[in-house]
């Protein structure tokens, strides 16, 4: 795929990010959501700081040749997409919340491995492959999850997330 292909496949993510922020701070609990909004953003850029010091992802094709991460993923897919997990899970026991972690990760996983293999979007080196995608996808929603849980028990909220 061409240079230009992968930089409308950027600015046409962005656009879908940012309408898509806009549905879910519309939604009842708009305050939970933007926190997990929030935190899932710090979670992220923490660990791909990490990931893409170490060498283990690059990013060759962004917007921002400066910034070495996917500030598109980080900031606003990512976080997005999380927000949704959180709210399909909101009411749901630990059970329920790891099977359905399986809806967002696969399809994840799959789509970075695509755009791996595909583009030059993401490119894996010195051993990163899928299966880490998978589980650190993983991972991360059930730790924010997890988070929200914390808070909201520390905060006395209407609703438990146990």
């Amino acid at each position: 795929m061409g240079k230009k292909f992968e930089k409308n496949l950027i600015k046409s993510l962005y656009f879908f990010g940012i309408s898509s922020f806009v549905y879910i701070i519309k939604k009842p609990l708009a305050k939970d959501w933007l926190l997990v909004f929030f935190i899932k953003s710090y979670y992220a850029s923490l660990v791909d700081q990490l990931v893409v010091k170490r060498g283990f992802v690059q990013y060759p094709t962004r917007l921002l040749k400066q910034v070495k991460t996917s500030l598109l993923f980080d900031y606003i897919l990512f976080p997005i997409i999380c927000v949704f997990y959180n709210q399909l899970t909101k009411d749901s026991r630990i059970i329920q919340c790891l099977l359905k972690v399986l809806y967002f990760s696969i399809p994840m996983t799959i789509t970075e491995l695509w755009l791996e293999k595909n583009t030059r979007l993401v490119k894996y080196k010195n051993g990163w492959n899928w299966k880490t995608t998978f589980y650190s996808l993983s991972f991360s929603f059930l730790l924010v999850r997890f988070t929200m849980s914390v808070i909201r028990r520390i905060f006395n909220n209407d609703y438990d997330m146990s």
